[in-house]
């Protein structure tokens, strides 16, 4: 039997570190004893969590910025400073409710292409990026609209999928199913430098902005109640996921979306 490798102990950055996700993920790094870097819009929140975890993780930084911002990846390599990057846990994002479709699709994967190019030469060997999707991406049932968002992805041509940005719930899906693309896209990229790329699709989760979604969308309520696992998901269950994904346990894991759905997606008979 083969060795895995040793893990990587730099500095994990996580987005949205404040929120249902990032919040879990960065308690679970911090118990490994792992450098982190924070990041989410309210530095408030954000350093609350910091003091929280330092006891245990020792070094936390705090980066409250926008994701959006052109800027964003070079504030996260200043904030760095020249620290090795071991893992990165990109949980920030937009749901249908909280913008317009523009801007949900703008964070959701403009800004994430972005990071992803920017962190890429950064890592140090054995690093890994997660990436989060949704379950989202796998209602998209037009073979017409996945073959233009895959165009997308691959050539930068918006032309199959500019008529849908309006449409915030369409543009998180969307979005959503190109990061999916971008996963698979850089997968070769990152194992040239002996690193790994993957994704996690959440189901319906009980995190703030999960719970909004519900509130405001009757046809979610009834989907949720259809979870053969009869119940929402909680943070820590894509915390866990995402932690896996970045530990040597997972070293052959790259190129892929991990659906953590209850099973909704196989019992309501979507394909990917």
């Amino acid at each position: 039997m083969s060795t895995a490798p040793a893990a990587p102990q730099g500095t994990v950055v996580i987005t949205g570190a404040a929120g249902g996700m990032g919040r879990p993920a960065a308690q679970r790094f911090a118990a490994q004893g792992r450098p982190l870097l924070l990041c989410d819009l309210d530095a408030g929140r954000l350093e609350k969590l910091a003091e929280e975890l330092r006891p245990t993780a020792g070094k936390v930084d705090i980066l409250a910025t926008d994701i959006a911002a052109a800027d964003f990846p070079e504030q996260i390599i200043a904030a760095l400073n020249g620290s090795p990057l071991s893992a990165v846990v990109h949980t920030a994002g937009l749901s249908p409710t909280m913008s317009d479709g523009p801007r949900i699709f703008a964070v959701n994967y403009e800004a994430t292409e972005r990071l992803v190019a920017a962190l890429l030469p950064r890592f140090e060997a054995g690093g890994c990026m997660v990436l989060i999707s949704s379950v989202s991406a796998y209602m998209l049932a037009d073979t017409a609209l996945l073959g233009a968002i895959r165009n997308f992805v691959l050539n930068g041509d918006r032309t199959g999928i500019a008529q849908h940005m309006d449409n915030p719930g369409m543009s998180y899906a969307v979005s959503k199913r190109a990061v999916i693309g971008l996963v698979e896209r850089e997968a070769p990229a990152f194992g040239a430098r002996g690193l790994r790329i993957a994704s996690i699709a959440p189901g319906f989760i009980d995190t703030p902005m999960g719970r909004a979604e519900a509130e405001d969308n009757a046809q979610l309520r009834v989907m949720i109640g259809m979870v053969p696992q009869g119940r929402m998901g909680h943070g820590d269950e894509i915390a866990s996921v995402a932690e896996f994904l970045c530990s040597p346990a997972a070293s052959y894991v790259s190129g892929c979306d991990i659906r953590v759905d209850g099973g909704i997606i196989g019992h309501l008979g979507m394909r990917p």
